[in-house]
């Protein structure tokens, strides 16, 4: 299993447009095969976690390559205020309730 962290900030007058994106993206993963848990956090106004959970790297990159997260993504100059922090790693150990 594998994962995603992301730290985004958006621009203070484009945080609302970045969380109703993230949102829509949120409301898409679930239809992916191997997403397994995709979380949006939205932290000091302008500040957004993202934590993903793929059944494995294939399944990570094909929620990468999906038509609205690339479309994200490439609003990203627009929306963001500073380059993104995103880690990638394998999950050793988790659960959910």
């Amino acid at each position: 299993m594998t994962m995603v962290l992301a730290i985004l900030r958006a621009k203070p007058e484009q945080a609302d447009a970045l969380e109703a994106a993230l949102r829509e993206v949120a409301e898409s993963t679930p239809r992916e095969p191997g997403a397994l848990a995709y979380t949006v956090a939205r932290q000091d106004g302008d500040r957004f976690l993202v934590a993903e959970r793929y059944a494995d790297g294939a399944a990570r990159d094909a929620h990468f390559a999906a038509p609205y997260v690339t479309g994200l993504l490439a609003r990203f100059p627009e929306l963001l205020a500073e380059e993104p922090q995103v880690e990638l790693a394998e999950v050793l150990s988790s659960f959910t309730r």
